[in-house]
């Protein structure tokens, strides 16, 4: 969550893809599809307060 409150980022392999699944349901994060076909997350422009 660090570094999506100063940038977006991609998912690796290795990450779990479930939790981000969650948190995207959730409204905590958001997804958007990248014309190479990869994943950008960042916080929405409203981030929900935690």
């Amino acid at each position: 969550m660090k570094q999506l409150a100063s940038e977006p980022w991609i998912s690796t392999p290795l990450f779990d893809h479930e939790l981000v699944a969650r948190l995207v349901e959730l409204g905590l994060i958001d997804a958007i599809p990248q014309t190479s076909g990869e994943i950008e997350y960042q916080l929405p422009r409203k981030a929900a307060p935690l």
